[in-house]
């Protein structure tokens, strides 16, 4: 059977205690979280560079600009290999003009990955496991969010400059991702890492170093989105689509005989009355689980995303994972 998941260090000398033994220890993760939060409690205006490597079929370089105003005004331009993205944010319009129909996935899982700590939701301290690491004194924190659909997390923090070292958590079905940050530096009241990794199973995929991040003037003409921009409604409070019909995609009976394991990756717009379109595959597996998926897909229905109680056009992934049981 297929199971179907949709698509955002050692230490030495620990000890497991209660979050409840140590109410220091959620103020720590707040005051960490706060600290880095650069996208979300910054007042003036900045320019951020960023060079960075992902690895696809083969380690690829690329280049991020964002230019910032405000949590919900900013302009950002990425380039890697031959693709091309700009985005705009402004107030509730999210602009987006791209020389490929889709957004490669390791470009999403930068901007993640630059975004440390997003703000968009509150974490919980569960557990913590203190130690040494390198010759430095580290707290890990067993974290849940507050909403549904989150997942737990251990994010290890240097109690003593309250800067966050680690990301790690399970990505279903069977992955297991780390963010890194090194090499702080401080900039308007925050501390922000210039070195930042994505591994994946152990494996780096994504290498970022910053470059610069300065004050800026945000110049308002970068607000007038390209031509055939895509426009989609972005509102603060907006709601998810919620699966209605999902039914899961076929395995390949050729697949499934030769014991064969993978995972589509597919992005896709679901409209403002639920239905999907502009189907796309932007992670293979093989070529009969793609086009199963590729088939059943085309056939699911949502509600849609909110802004408030007008539904309106949003854009996902999902990953389709092929596992014999």
């Amino acid at each position: 059977m297929n199971s179907l998941t949709a698509i955002a260090a050692l230490l030495t000398a620990s000890l497991l205690l209660p979050a409840s033994t140590d109410p220091s220890i959620q103020e720590l993760l707040t005051a960490a979280r706060q600290q880095a939060s650069l996208f979300y409690h910054q007042s003036s205006p900045f320019q951020l560079e960023v060079d960075f490597l992902a690895q696809m079929n083969v380690p690829v370089q690329g280049h991020l600009t964002l230019k910032w105003e405000a949590e919900r005004r900013w302009w950002r331009r990425v380039v890697m290999d031959n693709f091309e993205q700009v985005e705009i944010l402004d107030g509730d319009k999210h602009y987006t003009a791209r020389n490929l129909s889709f957004t490669p996935i390791r470009i999403g899982e930068l901007f993640s990955l630059l975004q440390l700590t997003d703000g968009s939701d509150v974490l919980m301290a569960k557990k913590i496991k203190q130690g040494i690491e390198n010759g430095i004194e580290v707290t890990c924190v067993k974290v849940e969010p507050t909403s549904v659909k989150g997942k737990p997390h251990e994010v290890c923090i240097n109690p003593i400059s309250r800067e966050v070292l680690s990301d790690d958590w399970q990505e279903p079905p069977d992955e297991h991702r780390t963010e890194t940050y090194t090499d702080y530096f401080d900039f308007a009241g925050h501390r922000y890492p210039r070195k930042l990794q994505l591994l994946v199973n152990g494996s780096r995929v994504i290498t970022a170093n910053v470059e610069s991040l300065a004050p800026a003037t945000f110049d308002r003409t970068l607000l007038v989105p390209p031509a055939g921009a895509v426009e989609r409604r972005q509102c603060p409070d907006m709601k998810h689509p919620v699966p209605i019909r999902t039914p899961d995609p076929a395995y390949p009976k050729s697949a499934s005989q030769n014991r064969l394991t993978g995972d589509t990756t597919v992005a896709m717009t679901i409209l403002a009355d639920g239905s999907v379109t502009d189907i796309h595959i932007v992670g293979s597996a093989v070529r009969s689980m793609d086009d199963s998926t590729l088939q059943t897909l085309k056939s699911w229905r949502f509600k849609p995303a909110m802004c408030g109680a007008e539904p309106v056009v949003s854009d996902i992934k999902v990953v389709v994972s092929f596992r014999l049981r």
